[in-house]
C-alpha cells in the first residue's frame, strides 16, 4: 500500500487541521492504508499556533491581553527555542466577538502588540505572526501603541478604525528597542494592499460588521495613515491589507517582513522533506475557490508535490467555481464534502461526518486504482 502524508489546513469554523487530518486518516486506514502521517499545517490563518505546536513541538505560553474591543482576554502562543509563533486572532480575532456585537470601527490590535511584548520579554529573538481572522481595521496602530509608538491628534490617543483620520503626527521614538533587534515575519494568506478598492476595508470590513459608509470611512482612514508613513509604500505593498491593515502596520512600525504564510509555516515544519518521503499527499481546507490559487495552503502543497512528482489529493469542505488551474499546479483528484456551498457553517459533528464519508469514498477509489 502507498505511504500517505495527510496535511490539510483547518476547516474554518468547524475542524482544526489536526482534527481534519485524523478524520481523513481514519477513513483511509479503514481501506487498508496504514502507513500514514498526519502533519497539521497552516498558511498563517486561524489555527496556526495549534498546527505548529502539533507539527513542530514547542511550548504553549499564555498571557492576558486586550481583546478586539479592549476587553481583557486569555491568549496563547507557541515558543520554539528563541522563536515565538503568534496568531493575531488570539488577541483581535473575529471569533472573539459575537456576530451581533461586531464593531470594526472601534476594534483594536493593541493585544497583538502585548503578545509581541510578552514574547520579547521571554527571550524571543524571532517573531512569526499569523494575520488571519481579525475583527479589526486599525492599520496596526493599536499594536504599535502597545509597543511604545505614540499617535497624536490634538492629544496622544490609541487609534481605532473610526479615528484613523484624526492622526496628525506619529512619534516612533518610544518603540521598544527589542523590536528593532528582533526578526519579525508576518504570515499573509492574502496579497491585498493597505487601502483602495482591493484594500483592507473594501474587501474585508463588511464581514467584520461595517456598513457601506463605514467601509468608505475606514478606507479613507487607512489612506490618511499611509500618507503619514514615509518608510514604506503601503499603497503598493502586497499583503499590507491583511488583517485590517495589520500587515502594513507590521512593515511600517516594526520593520517586519511580509511573507506568504504557507512558505513560512511549511519551512518551519519541514514539509518539503516530509513530502519527499511519501508516495501520496492529501490536502484540503474548508472552502476551495479562486482565492485558493493566490497563496492558500492547498495550492502550496500541490506545488511541492508537483516538484517531486507526488500524487496530491484535495479533500475540501466545499468547492466553489472553476478550480481547473489547481490541476495544472499539481492537484491530481479533488473531492468536496458538500455538493454545494452551504448557506451556513455546519456544526462540528456534521462537518466531521461529511469529511469522513468523503475521505472514505476517496480511499475506496484510490485503492481500486492501485
Amino acid at each position: 500500500m502507498k505511504r500517505i502524508l495527510i496535511s490539510t489546513d483547518s476547516y474554518k469554523g468547524t475542524l482544526s487541521s489536526k482534527e481534519a487530518g485524523e478524520i481523513i486518516n481514519s477513513a483511509f486506514m479503514r481501506e487498508g492504508f496504514f502507513d500514514n502521517l498526519v502533519l497539521p499545517l497552516s498558511d498563517g490563518g486561524d489555527g496556526m499556533t495549534e498546527a505548529v505546536r502539533e507539527a513542530a513541538g514547542g511550548e504553549t505560553v499564555r498571557a492576558e491581553v486586550k481583546g478586539p474591543l479592549f476587553e481583557q482576554v486569555a491568549a496563547e502562543y507557541v515558543r520554539i527555542g528563541k522563536t515565538a509563533v503568534i496568531e493575531s486572532s488570539q488577541a483581535c480575532g473575529l471569533v472573539r466577538v459575537p456576530e451581533n456585537s461586531r464593531d470594526v470601527m472601534n476594534a483594536t490590535t493593541y493585544g497583538v502588540g502585548q503578545l509581541i511584548l510578552h514574547a520579547l520579554s521571554g527571550g524571543a529573538e524571532n517573531i512569526i505572526l499569523g494575520l488571519g481572522g481579525s475583527a479589526t481595521n486599525d492599520g496596526g496602530t493599536g499594536m504599535a501603541c502597545a509597543l511604545g509608538v505614540k499617535f497624536y491628534g490634538d492629544y496622544p490617543f490609541i487609534p481605532v478604525g473610526r479615528s484613523l483620520e484624526n492622526i496628525k503626527r506619529i512619534d516612533m521614538s518610544g518603540l521598544d528597542p527589542r523590536v528593532k533587534r528582533a526578526n519579525i515575519i508576518a504570515c499573509c494568506d492574502v496579497d491585498n494592499p493597505f487601502f483602495g478598492k482591493n484594500g483592507a476595508a473594501y474587501v474585508f470590513a463588511t464581514q467584520k460588521g461595517a456598513s457601506k459608509e463605514e467601509v468608505r470611512r475606514l478606507d479613507k482612514g487607512l489612506s490618511h495613515l499611509a500618507s503619514l508613513i514615509t518608510n514604506v509604500d503601503l499603497k503598493n505593498l502586497p499583503g499590507s491589507g491583511a488583517a485590517g491593515g495589520l500587515g502594513g502596520g507590521i512593515a511600517a512600525f516594526l520593520g517586519g517582513n511580509l511573507k506568504r504564510g504557507f512558505d513560512v509555516i511549511s519551512s518551519l515544519v519541514c514539509l518539503e522533506d516530509k513530502i519527499r518521503q511519501f508516495d501520496m499527499v492529501i490536502t484540503g481546507e474548508g472552502k476551495t475557490d479562486f482565492q485558493t490559487l493566490s497563496g492558500k495552503l492547498p495550492a502550496g502543497v500541490a506545488a511541492v508535490c508537483k516538484k517531486y512528482s507526488k500524487k496530491c489529493i484535495l479533500i475540501s469542505g466545499c468547492i466553489e467555481g472553476d478550480i481547473s488551474p489547481l490541476f495544472e499546479r499539481g492537484i491530481s483528484l479533488a473531492y468536496a464534502a458538500a455538493e454545494e456551498v452551504p448557506q451556513k457553517t455546519p456544526d462540528k459533528t456534521e462537518a466531521a461526518d461529511a469529511l469522513y464519508r468523503t475521505a472514505l469514498r476517496a480511499a475506496k477509489e484510490i485503492k481500486a486504482d492501485c
